[in-house]
């Protein structure tokens, strides 16, 4: 909107509105704010500065009135952006307008402007335009605010007709359809001559006439342009495939401090690494990173052969917010690590640890907003990405996990593998703090450690949680369990705390309760209370077994107990001593006469305090070795016949 500095310019000042009143000596202008009066002075210098900053929103311009003063022309057009002879008939319609102006003519006066014209195209060598084409040149010169693009050729923006009938458009819309847009990919000659034969077919069949039914290639590869480049790219590799070729960036995307956005992703590290206590081969550690997307300094990492999962996000969370003097004592490096605090807003993927209820529990109790990219889209967190590929550059090179390439001697990574974890780990903090940060970042002709430095002498102070306690419930694992009479259970662990008595008694047995777990030490469980304003310390009730177990460690205990329990050896194992259980049963329960049985009891020397003591019985020992309290006639037993009864059936 154009505005002139007199009265009635009415400006927007955050809620307040100012409107212009007088002009004042030296160049200055008196406003008022229309609810309270209240004046305000300000300089032509100081007040044009505040409008195109936008400091000051013009609500009404202060123009002249008129016939015009309502009507604007926007200019769609650049100079700079005119071919030669548009360029050309441009200024030359701008040098009568020009002219006519300058001699006082205005756009009314017909006689004068037919005699002026004559003369200026004489001077000018060319034939005289008609009275009434100059006449619309200065009408539209004018209503657009004397802007010369009002006098370029309507032509150059004019649409094409075209010259193929409805019924042609449609077959070849429809062949495009069929052989060019789809994900076979035929070439373009490939649809045309298609087209030739449907266009046949259909004057054969007495549908379209000879004449209309004639497309070239060339009108065949306009209308393909005239399909937008997402649309083609979609139908014949795919929508990931579109979005990459027509991804752009947005302003809003860049940070403009340290901590306004930070980037977390997850990347397993190419080498094969040993164990500090064994000697032997590990495998490949996954490691997570927080990058700051102001500077590219790099915030926190945490290593571990978890996996991307919610326990490796905690970890490198906690790495990220704690100040990171300890971690740097006895290494005797060259510079300090700043990163320290939390940040405005975590950018992350769509993994499934960043779609959990823990991190997301863990992200809101921290204040922090969540952006999640697309699919595919790896170009909306670059900082992360390119440090990942800046890892290929280190110089380790044994261990190495490599591409196999044909005819090439390719080493076995494990066999080569000569770097234990810790080491690996101490290596990569050196690169975190004294390499990365100070390599030129030719963009922005600095490193990330000088913009990470001057950002946090301009930016607020860092923040932190409240207390150890408040990080450990904010970063940790957090899960809805249920409590029961034995407490609660946590991947078969149970858990018991004094205060599950009186929420027992208020609330009643099987209350779901949000708890939260160190991923490093399950030996302790924050239980939240149903009022929801106090937390509870549930105490693991195997301590020996839980002091210091980390979660990811109970889970391959119990994965490789359960493997052992499952196992075919223990499974006939156990089935032979059912078997042998079963026989037991059956010998013990046959049918035998009393005598004998009470007999049998005599023999084995049956009493409770063999039982108890452990003692041997003596029906391990022959008679004549055991002692003899007794004489055979003591024990001898008449034998008495049994009577038959015959048995009577109804």
């Amino acid at each position: 909107m154009q505005f002139a500095l007199q009265t009635g310019l009415t400006l927007r000042a955050g809620q307040r509105t100012l409107e212009l009143t007088r002009e004042l000596p030296d160049r200055e202008y008196q406003f008022e704010d229309v609810i309270t009066r209240r004046a305000l002075v300000l300089s032509v210098a100081e007040l044009i500065h505040r409008i195109y900053s936008k400091e000051y929103q013009v609500v009404l311009g202060g123009a002249p009135k008129g016939q015009f003063a309502n009507r604007t022309v926007v200019s769609v057009l650049d100079l700079s952006a005119l071919k030669e002879y548009e360029r050309a008939e441009m200024e030359r319609r701008l040098d009568y307008v020009s002219r006519l102006r300058r001699q006082g003519i205005t756009k009314g006066q017909r006689k004068k402007i037919e005699e002026a014209i004559a003369k200026l195209a004489n001077s000018r060598g060319e034939a005289v335009p008609s009275a009434t084409t100059v006449m619309l040149w200065m009408r539209n010169y004018e209503i657009s605010g004397n802007n010369a693009l009002a006098l370029v050729n309507k032509h150059r923006m004019r649409k094409r007709a075209r010259r193929l009938t409805d019924s042609v458009e449609d077959v070849i819309w429809r062949m495009l359809k069929q052989h060019y847009l789809t994900p076979q990919k035929n070439s373009l000659r490939f649809t045309h001559d298609q087209l030739e034969s449907e266009l046949k077919r259909l004057v054969k069949s007495g549908q379209l006439e000879q004449d209309t039914a004639q497309v070239s290639f060339p009108t065949l590869a306009r209308r393909v342009q005239d399909i937008d480049l997402y649309t083609r790219v979609a139908a014949r590799e795919g929508v990931a495939r579109a979005r990459i070729v027509c991804r752009t960036a947005f302003p809003e995307g860049v940070a403009a401090y340290p901590y306004q956005r930070v980037e977390i992703d997850h990347t397993p590290l190419n080498w094969v690494v040993i164990c500090d206590r064994t000697g032997l081969p590990l495998g490949r550690p996954v490691l997570t990173v927080m990058i700051d997307a102001y500077s590219g300094y790099i915030l926190g990492f945490y290593l571990s052969f978890y996996g991307p999962g919610l326990t490796s996000v905690c970890g490198v969370v906690r790495n990220a917010l704690r100040p990171k003097d300890p971690f740097l004592q006895g290494l005797n490096l060259e510079n300090d690590w700043l990163s320290m605090g939390l940040g405005d807003e975590w950018v992350i993927d769509n993994g499934l640890e960043f779609h959990s209820f823990g991190f997301k529990t863990m992200a809101m109790a921290l204040g922090v907003d969540l952006m999640y990219c697309r699919v595919r889209t790896p170009w909306l967190k670059p900082h992360v990405e390119r440090f990942f590929s800046t890892l290929n550059t280190l110089t380790l090179m044994r261990g190495r996990i490599t591409k196999t390439v044909a005819n090439v001697a390719r080493i076995d990574p494990y066999k080569d593998a000569s770097i234990t974890f810790s080491d690996l780990v101490r290596g990569l903090l050196m690169f975190v703090v004294d390499v990365h940060p100070h390599q030129p970042n030719w963009r922005k002709m600095a490193t990330p450690y000088e913009l990470f430095a001057e950002g946090i002498q301009r930016s607020p102070p860092a923040t932190f949680p409240g207390s150890l306690e408040q990080l450990t419930l904010a970063s940790g694992m957090a899960k809805q369990l249920t409590l029961r009479q034995g407490g609660i259970e946590f991947y078969g662990l149970p858990y018991g705390s004094y205060a599950f008595k009186d929420i027992v008694k208020k609330y009643g047995l099987k209350q779901k309760l949000l708890c939260k777990l160190d991923p490093d030490d399950i030996s302790i469980m924050k239980v939240l209370d149903p009022d929801g304003r106090s937390w509870h310390d549930a105490v693991c009730r195997w301590p020996v077994y839980a002091k210091g177990l980390s979660f990811n460690q109970h889970q391959l205990i119990r994965k490789f107990a359960k493997a052992d329990l499952n196992s075919p050896e223990r499974h006939e194992a156990l089935l032979a001593s059912r078997q042998r259980l079963h026989e037991h049963w059956m010998e013990a329960t046959n049918h035998r006469g009393r005598a004998d049985a009470l007999l049998a009891g005599r023999y084995a020397d049956m009493s409770s305090h063999k039982v108890l003591s452990g003692q041997s019985s003596s029906l391990q020992l022959p008679l004549s070795e055991s002692k003899q309290l007794i004489v055979p006639s003591e024990y001898r037993i008449s034998e008495k016949e049994i009577p038959e009864f015959e048995s009577l059936a109804f």
